[in-house]
């Protein structure tokens, strides 16, 4: 089964149909399997288009990608703040059901914005089903609980699997961040540059974003 290459925009935020674009762009020129590029969202989207079902606000509506459905086979998940720099061919042999980003503020936790699924079989619709009973109070709740990095979907997600997930980076290497690893320079391997926090993507100019994110 083809490769899909999945990404979230929930509208009343900071990103639009261009983010999605940009993003799009960057796979296509950095993946040369079969693939096909989806978005999950409550706005019209350049590619594949998943309706979001919830109003659930900012990064809360990625919990739906965990609703039965939305994931069919092999699936690479990435945050729209996210410049692909290089092959992303070897994302489809990563042996694990499911795993997630190695948190880059705190390495023994995890990051939402990158998230691998082996096949449908391997998605926890429980996330989704733990979600759907009281979205308010686990919004309130990890908003709320700041220590460190673990606020919002991914300290849900945490919570979900008692921080039993496997680390996506261990089985694919080329995910940087900006912040901690490529403000000077670009890593001679990277493949994947992930923005949180501060700078914001869009602000940032340089050569090598200009080049990749266009």
């Amino acid at each position: 089964m083809a490769l899909t290459v999945l990404c979230v925009l929930k509208s009343g935020g900071g990103y639009d149909g261009e983010w999605v674009r940009k993003l799009r762009d960057g796979v296509q020129r950095n993946l040369t399997i079969p693939h096909r590029f989806e978005c999950l969202s409550d706005v019209d989207v350049p590619c594949l288009h998943i309706p979001l079902k919830h109003n659930w606000p900012g990064w809360w509506s990625k919990i739906e990608m965990f609703r039965k459905g939305v994931i069919s086979g092999p699936t690479l998940y990435l945050d729209l703040d996210t410049v692909i720099t290089g092959s992303l061919d070897d994302c489809a042999k990563i042996s694990y059901p499911f795993a997630a980003l190695r948190n880059f503020h705190q390495p023994d936790y995890i990051g939402s914005g990158v998230m691998w699924f082996r096949d449908a079989d391997s998605v926890p619709h429980r996330v989704y089903e733990k979600f759907c009973k009281q979205p308010e109070a686990y919004m309130a709740h990890h908003e709320r609980v700041k220590v460190g990095s673990h606020v919002g979907d991914q300290a849900f997600l945490w919570d979900c699997f008692h921080g039993d997930i496997p680390y996506l980076t261990d089985a694919f290497k080329g995910v940087y961040s900006y912040k901690y690893h490529a403000r000077s320079w670009l890593p001679e391997d990277a493949k994947i540059i992930c923005f949180h926090g501060e700078p914001r993507l869009h602000t940032v100019k340089q050569p090598w974003i200009e080049r990749n994110w266009a």
